[in-house]
This record gives structure tokens, sequence and C-alpha cells, in this order.
């Protein structure tokens, strides 16, 4: 089993935001409601629920909502936490407007890891 952001792919880490995301608002998501979030196809997102259950970060059977176990959760919420420290660092130190704050924000959350989030959030102050 997989702990860390680090050790998932791009595809995957994008799978358990999305997901949490989702969960945040009402516990739990559907695969039509990832689908749409992604803007993906309902089949592309079956398969990864497969995978993703079988590494035991979400609880997945067909037609059921989807939840993130404990250590999903976490996942997400790290990857949650780097966004919001780019996009904070990105609009509040460097002065980019929000939207592409938040456009480029969803791309460097997958290539940090947990140290330099800390330091950024240290830097930021968050």
């Amino acid at each position: 089993m997989k702990s860390n952001p680090e050790q998932l792919s791009l595809h995957q880490q994008q799978y358990i935001e999305t997901i949490y995301s989702l969960s945040t608002k009402k516990s739990h998501a559907h695969s039509k409601e990832i689908a749409e979030e992604l803007n993906i196809s309902m089949a592309s997102v079956t398969e990864a629920l497969r995978t993703l259950s079988g590494m035991g970060l979400i609880n997945y059977q067909a037609r059921q909502a989807v939840t993130l176990t404990e250590q999903g959760w976490n996942i997400g919420k790290e990857l949650n936490q780097r966004h919001t420290v780019v996009a904070s660092f990105f609009t509040d130190i460097l002065g980019v407007d929000v939207k592409s704050a938040e456009k480029y924000a969803c791309k460097v959350e997958h290539v940090i890891n947990d140290e330099i989030r800390r330091r950024l959030s240290s830097f930021i102050q968050l």
C-alpha cells in the first residue's frame, strides 16, 4: 500500500484529490461526479477506482458511493494542503492573479513533497 502522494501517479493523485474534495461536501463521492469533475469517461473512472480500491485507498463497489479509507483521506488532505499553500504563495507572495494561481497550483501540488509544503507554509505563515 502506498502511504504518501509521491508514491502515486499523477492520475491517482488527481482521483484521490477529487474524491477528497467531493467527500468534504457530503462524506462520499459517486463515480458520475468524479467523471464530471475530471472530465473523463465513466469507464476510465471505474478502472481507476478499482485500482485505488486494490491499493487500500478507497472503499469502492460498483453502483455504490465511494469513500476514502483513512490512508486515502490522509493523502487527500495532504494534497489539499499543498494546493492551498502553493496557491497562497502564488497570490500573496508573487502577486499572481487568483485564476492563474489556482491553475498552476493544481500542477505544482503534485510534484512537491510534504517537506516543501511545510517550508512554504512556514514562509507565508499559513
